[in-house]
């Protein structure tokens, strides 16, 4: 019985290991397989504050399956370590805004996905990056030479040198399409240029602040030069407009304040003047220059990261200045009839600087907006114990709770207006409410997003 029982105990450990060889080469068999399968597609990783990038890396899909391969598009910041280690080439196509910043989508790729590699996690992967920013500013395309420094440190190839895009400039993108071609064998692509204006009009032109301490605001609505044009848009969208009294000179963005079932494309404009005294190209052509009912050289841009949310999702809404045009816009938009809203809003006088006051006391009066709470940072009570101005992130810590209650009943949280002050100081407070965790996944999904300047 002795010996039955000892070879019962070995027969047992003889299966056991048997069981464990068999499971590992399972899983053996099922890497290989995810690597040869990740080898066989090219991933394009984007980073877009306000739909370029993205729809850059749109038109890069197109053609590289117009060749026959396989592709796959994700934001940098839903990018994992893992995939990269497994995928044999990766596109980045990546916007830089402000001095040198990084888009939502795209900020914590670096310091989150990037930082776990070594330096030769990512030997075995080809890279090409296409930057788009703007040379005027000191940093130009700062993060993508951040993206590339670091892809570099982690062992990464590169199949060409960074291609710097100055203000969508078309011969660097066909610069981008000709290594695409060579990339995938295919050298007959088409054409990516940029959309040709359209003719368009202002109909109404108003200053709306003209006792402020600030800079005028015009509230303009436009309208098509044909009859025959529908134009179409979403709130969070962006118009393009032309200087037309400089037309070789970049075009100026604004965000839409309307949509379409409103009858005009209303914009926010504030005018802007340099040291001299000297008007702003576009703003001082839309505000003063050109003249009522001429032509107006304007293309519309979709910005889908900043598109309204769910229909039924609740939506708070945080905005200063003339970044209040593109929260009209969702709080307009018919789709969300029945939804709820929460406008936090900063500007400097609540005697002259009430942007829209007709509209939100509408909206209140009818329930469309849930809740309003405005700040006004030149007025003498802004901070009756301090005396201190407050700006409109100095609304949300006192809301925290309420703010809570909101986001766990699914809201989500649009951010419009300046990039400097205003925008990281309201992030940081929403990370001290939330947690920066739990903000981070609100961005993920879609839920936490921003159009700021």
């Amino acid at each position: 019985m002795r010996y039955l029982a000892v070879s019962l105990i070995i027969f047992s450990y003889l299966i056991l290991c048997w069981l464990c060889w068999r499971n590992y080469q399972r899983k053996q068999h099922i890497s290989r397989s995810v690597a040869t399968k990740s080898e066989d597609y090219i991933l394009i990783g984007y980073a877009s504050q306000t739909g370029s990038a993205f729809n850059i890396a749109q038109q890069t899909a197109d053609q590289l399956e117009q060749a026959g391969k396989s592709v796959q598009i994700l934001p940098l910041n839903q990018i994992n370590p893992a995939q990269l280690t497994l995928i044999s080439t990766t596109l980045f196509i990546v916007s830089t805004y402000g001095e040198g910043e990084a888009p939502d989508n795209g900020n914590r790729f670096i310091a989150r996905t990037l930082a776990q590699l070594d330096n030769t996690s990512l030997q075995n992967l080809q890279i090409a990056i296409l930057a788009l920013g703007d040379s005027s500013y000191q940093h130009f395309c700062g993060f993508a030479h951040q993206l590339h420094n670091k892809l570099h440190q982690c062992g990464a190839h590169f199949l060409t040198d960074i291609i710097e895009v100055d203000q969508l400039d078309e011969s660097a993108l066909r610069h981008w399409q000709y290594y695409l071609g060579q990339l995938s064998g295919n050298t007959h692509f088409s054409d990516w240029s940029k959309p040709a204006y359209e003719h368009w009009k202002i109909i109404a032109r108003e200053c709306v602040n003209p006792a402020s301490p600030g800079a005028p605001v015009y509230h303009l609505q436009l309208q098509p030069c044909s009859t025959a044009e529908h134009a179409q848009w979403q709130a969070g969208d962006i118009v393009e407009i032309g200087p037309r009294n400089s037309p070789d000179l970049p075009h100026r963005e604004y965000s839409i304040a309307s949509v379409p079932s409103g009858g005009t494309l209303d914009l926010l404009v504030r005018q802007v003047r340099d040291g001299n005294g000297q008007l702003g190209l576009g703003s001082g052509w839309l505000t003063e220059q050109a003249p009522l009912n001429s032509a107006i050289q304007l293309r519309i841009r979709s910005n889908p990261h900043f598109h309204s949310p769910d229909a039924s999702r609740p939506l708070i809404l945080i905005g200063n200045g003339t970044g209040i045009a593109g929260l009209r816009a969702h709080i307009a938009n018919p789709a969300r009839c029945n939804a709820k809203h929460w406008l936090f809003f900063g500007e400097r006088s609540a005697t002259a600087d009430q942007f829209f006051h007709a509209d939100i006391q509408r909206w209140q009066h009818t329930g469309l907006l849930t809740r309003v709470d405005k700040v006004f940072s030149r007025d003498a009570a802004s901070n009756p114990v301090t005396n201190a101005p407050r700006y409109v992130q100095d609304l949300l810590l006192p809301n925290a709770q309420a703010i809570l209650r909101w986001v766990d009943e699914d809201a989500a949280i649009f951010v419009c207006g300046s990039l400097t002050g205003m925008a990281q100081a309201v992030d940081d407070a929403l990370a001290q409410i939330l947690g920066a965790d739990r903000l981070e996944r609100l961005a993920d999904e879609q839920r936490y997003c921003r159009d700021v300047y």
